[in-house]
């Protein structure tokens, strides 16, 4: 998309493929854990202007509310709105390529040539500069979707249902879709709510509402003194019956051809039904998924030791993308590159599948206003969440003060200079090499 020309044109709106390709390849390469949510939303509504903010919030809604990644999850719903099931299925893959090859590459150096004591250096300096780069995105996320009064009480909800009362992600889905629609019905009976579901500042307004009410139209979207047309907008969405049909249909090929392969060798069987399993069941982020996939391969199939899953846990964390990247690493010392490959794509087909699948009546149901406002405040209360796994990330990694500067410095830069986040991560890496021997 041309930066210089603001408005889309409808001839314009069919992003190719091979930009898709580009551009999550981008994303892949320079976002680390939950910092792939706020690079890719720099690319979606910034650098390529493809989303509104709205339009990217209402994406990451649907991420959170599903199994699995939400990073991979949100790739395969941006993809599907820009090009369908060929979007998707570029989006992910692109997205997951550069983490899955450095894995497979430091998988077969570790478990080839045994410890490695760069290893502990780089986890500690890019553990710590993941934390900075959260913390960015967390606040560019709060900025983009908790613009009202309502959803701000709902962030705080989200987080103190994780952080104080440890509840589960669909009990959080319960409450604040309660709650938000709560405040829907009463708006219709009591118009002076509206102060509430305003901006910060229309709650000291009295009656009428401040500019910022949820529903409003998201297909323009300010960008300096300009507008423009989200390429995503001018995209029909796939709901005919047909259409519907198809994409089942090649969904069940996918996973038949998959079950095929993995039926080749019994090892191979275990492991992807086992992380099939995983990955359609487990809410919650990559996070929750852990202990699944370490009682599995370490529990029950004594595939890993202990120490060698707390190696492969740190090396997810150094590496690009989602850290249930892990499963590359399992895959990799249980059948080498084919397991590898199996790991990896056992363990996101099922969520991938269900995004491809809810995307399009997710995103019909997005553009009526009721649901526009049910959706904002479930966002919200998803981002209240973040903020616990940035606590928790902290504790972990911000043990002394070379740490809390690598962090502080990752996140200055990132959020004040102009430079892109794969220049910090590599910056990062050599810092962490001298300063974590």
């Amino acid at each position: 998309m041309n930066a210089q020309n603001p408005v889309a044109r409808c001839d314009e709106s069919r992003v190719k493929l091979r930009h898709i390709a580009r551009t999550f390849l981008e994303i892949g390469l320079t976002s680390f854990s939950l910092a792939a949510l706020g690079e890719a939303k720099i690319w979606m509504t910034e650098k390529r202007r493809w989303f509104t903010d709205d339009e990217y919030m209402e994406g990451l809604g649907l991420a959170q509310l599903l199994p699995g990644a939400p990073s991979v999850n949100l790739s395969s719903y941006l993809g599907f709105r820009l090009r369908g099931l060929p979007g998707a299925a570029v989006a992910t893959v692109c997205f997951l390529i550069p983490c899955f090859l450095l894995m497979l590459l430091l998988s077969h150096l570790y478990l080839k040539y045994g410890e490695m004591p760069v290893v502990s250096g780089l986890f500690r300096g890019l553990g710590a500069l993941v934390v900075g780069l959260v913390f960015n995105t967390i606040l560019n996320l709060w900025r983009s979707g908790v613009k009202t009064v309502f959803n701000g009480l709902m962030a705080i909800a989200g987080f103190a249902s994780v952080f104080w009362f440890n509840m589960g992600i669909v009990n959080i889905l319960l409450i604040a879709g309660g709650a938000s629609l709560l405040m829907v019905l009463l708006l219709r009976r009591f118009p002076l709510l509206a102060r509430w579901t305003g901006g910060w500042s229309g709650l000291w307004k009295k009656g009428g509402s401040a500019s910022g009410t949820p529903g409003a139209d998201t297909t323009r979207q300010s960008f300096g003194k300009s507008e423009y047309v989200s390429a995503c907008s001018q995209v029909p969405l796939p709901l005919h019956w047909r259409n519907v049909t198809l994409l089942v249909v090649c969904l069940s090929l996918v996973l038949a051809a998959d079950l095929l392969l993995i039926r080749l060798r019994p090892e191979l069987m275990q492991m992807g039904a086992r992380f099939l399993r995983i990955g359609a069941l487990v809410f919650g982020s990559g996070y929750a998924m852990l202990p699944f996939i370490q009682d599995t391969v370490v529990n029950q199939f004594a595939w890993l030791t202990n120490q060698q899953f707390a190696v492969a846990l740190a090396l997810s964390l150094i590496t690009p993308g989602p850290v249930t990247i892990i499963g590359a690493f399992i895959g990799y010392k249980v059948a080498g590159v084919a397991g590898a490959l199996a790991g990896m794509v056992n363990m996101y087909f099922p969520a991938w599948a269900m995004t491809t699948i809810v995307a399009a009546p997710y995103a019909k149901a997005g553009q009526v206003g009721y649901v526009k406002q049910v959706i904002g405040g479930i966002v919200a209360a998803f981002i209240g969440t973040l903020v616990v796994v940035l606590i928790k990330l902290g504790v972990d990694t911000l043990v002394d003060l070379s740490a809390i500067a690598m962090a502080t410095a990752a996140f200055a830069v990132q959020r004040f200079v102009k430079i892109d986040t794969i220049w910090i991560v590599l910056g990062g890496a050599l810092v962490s090499l001298v300063l974590f021997r």
